[in-house]
């Protein structure tokens, strides 16, 4: 009972240190940064939503038959893009 008892301890002593090292992995990302990562996901988001949102403008324009130069205007998409949008 008492070898069980010290395989049980040394498990245990095991998973503290694994909890402290994810623990301090997890100190050291936010004080490098980690915040700032999430800000920089938070704008390449809302960067990636308006340009899906100007391709969806684009072809609701395209179905209206606009030109192709009042709707790359319109919508600050490169003229290829547009074009691309026809096909």
């Amino acid at each position: 009972m008492v070898e069980e008892l010290k395989t049980i301890e040394v498990g245990f002593t095991d998973y503290i240190a694994a909890r402290q090292k994810e623990f301090d992995w997890f100190r050291q990302g936010k004080e490098q940064g980690f915040e700032a990562g999430l800000q920089q996901g938070l704008e390449q988001g809302l960067e990636r939503g308006a340009y899906e949102k100007a391709l969806e403008t684009a072809k609701a324009m395209l179905s209206l038959g606009l030109p192709l130069d009042q709707i790359q205007l319109c919508t600050s998409l490169p003229l290829d893009v547009v074009l691309s949008l026809t096909k």
